[in-house]
């Protein structure tokens, strides 16, 4: 019997039980996406990589791919090196024993020679019992600042997909989307206005999307374009 290893544990990282691929708008992702998600099902890749700008999605996608590869009963783990840095390479200890784990933020450990020793041997390890690495990056991996050539390797070994900025337009429909898989009506012209004079990348976009959802439901207020100036001081 296979048990699903806690994803908050033993750190206590943050997991975001939203952060699934129906909550994600592809746009010119889709493609990446598609095939991300083929190769979560077939279960042959060692090696996934993730990369992109800040505020694309690389994080989301990660813990997407976590809760993806649960469904299919693995026991899973998500580690943001952001947040796991600060308790040595020892985060890693006993974690080969699941059958998938997500590095994120992989470009952290730059300057790091005992943090990027540690993942080269846990990939090794990972690897000779079959098992699934992804990881997360926020450039290329011939662009990661790693300073050890073996880890550099093999972070190149793998199935590597990039995810691109949304452009104005796609980030429009966005917003209407997410209202609508809120239950809320914004009108597209509302969503011009937002993405238009309030323009930020998808990650404080979300923020922003999130913090209008609470001031209209606190205010009992649709979300029109005065309220957006009101809640967003436009």
């Amino acid at each position: 019997m296979v048990h699903q290893a806690t994803p908050q544990m033993p750190l206590h990282v943050t997991f975001k039980d939203n952060a699934v691929f129906e909550d994600y708008l592809p746009g010119n992702n889709a493609l990446a996406i598609g095939t991300l998600r083929q190769a979560l099902a077939r279960l042959d890749d060692h090696l996934i990589l993730i990369w992109g700008a800040e505020g694309v999605g690389v994080s989301h996608i990660l813990q997407a791919s976590i809760h993806d590869l649960q469904l299919q009963g693995l026991a899973t783990m998500y580690l943001p090196l952001a947040e796991c840095l600060e308790f040595g390479p020892e985060a890693l200890d006993g974690l080969d024993e699941v059958d998938a784990i997500a590095l994120d933020n992989i470009e952290l450990v730059s300057g790091n020679a005992q943090w990027q020793e540690a993942i080269f041997h846990f990939y090794n390890r990972m690897r000779d019992s079959g098992k699934m690495i992804l990881v997360g990056s926020n450039c290329s991996p011939m662009q990661l600042p790693i300073e050890l050539p073996d880890l550099k390797s093999r972070l190149s070994s793998g199935l590597t997909l990039q995810l691109s900025q949304l452009d104005d337009d796609q980030r429009i429909d966005w917003v209407i989307w997410k209202a609508r898989r809120r239950g809320l009506v914004v009108e597209r012209e509302v969503a011009e206005f937002l993405i238009l004079r309030h323009n930020q990348n998808m990650k404080e976009l979300v923020a922003t999307f999130d913090k209008l959802d609470t001031e209209s439901l606190a205010a009992k207020r649709r979300l029109t374009i005065p309220f957006l100036k009101q809640v967003l001081a436009l």
